[in-house]
This record gives structure tokens, C-alpha cells and sequence, in this order.
């Protein structure tokens, strides 16, 4: 298959997960302010699937990226400065959707706090790692 179809895939699949992701820290943000709330209940499960739905169609994200790269993982240039950030936005984003399923609806207080940082850190690296994909994108 040619770069052109990888490219425009790799463009389809990466704005999904990225919403969802972003969603879901908004999401579970909201649920963290209100907890006692039915309301803030609403917002957790929402959360919970935003990020889990994120993580999920990070997987395509990730592969069509791959095959667009010619399966680099690393790369050099503005490729390599996408890559240093894509790698850990994805490891962050499978490691908390899967310790959300894991933990489910109700996680201790103090552990959904720590949850909510880092799914705030997790949304800085997506967002550099999207715009050095910009950047990279721009640069053909």
C-alpha cells in the first residue's frame, strides 16, 4: 500500500482517540470535583469509557503510524521528535485505561487523584506528540 493511503489513515485514526482521551480527563476531572454527586457518578462512568474507548482506538493510531513510517520506531528529525512523544502518550494512555478496567467505577479517592494527574500529564505529551506529527505533516 502506498504512503498516500497510510497517510490519510494515520490522519483518520489519530484525532479519535485523542478527543476521547481529552474527554475523558475533562470527564473524570468533573467527577473528582463533585464525588458525592450523582452527577459526579455520571461523570466517572463517562470517564471510565472515554478512556477506554481512547485507548482502544490508540491501537490503530499507533499501527497506521507505524506502516506510514516504514515501521521506525524511533526515526530521525522532526519523525524522531513525534516518536519521542507518541511512545510514552501511548504507554500512559493503555496504562490508564487498563488500570481503570481493572479498578472499575469506584477507585479509592487518593488513587483516582493520582489517576487525574496523570491523565492531565497524559494530555500534554498527546498534545506535543500531535504537533510534531503536525509539524512532520506540514514538512513533506
Amino acid at each position: 500500500m502506498n504512503s498516500l493511503f497510510w497517510a490519510r489513515l494515520h490522519g483518520g485514526t489519530t484525532h479519535f482517540p485523542i478527543a476521547l482521551i481529552f474527554g475523558a480527563a475533562l470527564f473524570d476531572t468533573l467527577s473528582f470535583l463533585c464525588p458525592r454527586s450523582r452527577r459526579g457518578r455520571d461523570f466517572r462512568i463517562i470517564g471510565f469509557w472515554l478512556v477506554t474507548l481512547g485507548a482502544l482506538g490508540s491501537f490503530g493510531a499507533v499501527f497506521s503510524g507505524l506502516a506510514l513510517s516504514k515501521w521506525q520506531i524511533g526515526g530521525t528529525g522532526q519523525l524522531f521528535r513525534h516518536h519521542l512523544f507518541v511512545w510514552p502518550a501511548f504507554a500512559l494512555i493503555v496504562g490508564l485505561a487498563t488500570w481503570r478496567v481493572l479498578v472499575g467505577y469506584n477507585p479509592s479517592r487518593r488513587a483516582f487523584q493520582f489517576y487525574i494527574g496523570t491523565i492531565l500529564i497524559s494530555c500534554v505529551v498527546i498534545g506535543a506528540a500531535g504537533c510534531f506529527g503536525g509539524e512532520l505533516l506540514l514538512g513533506q
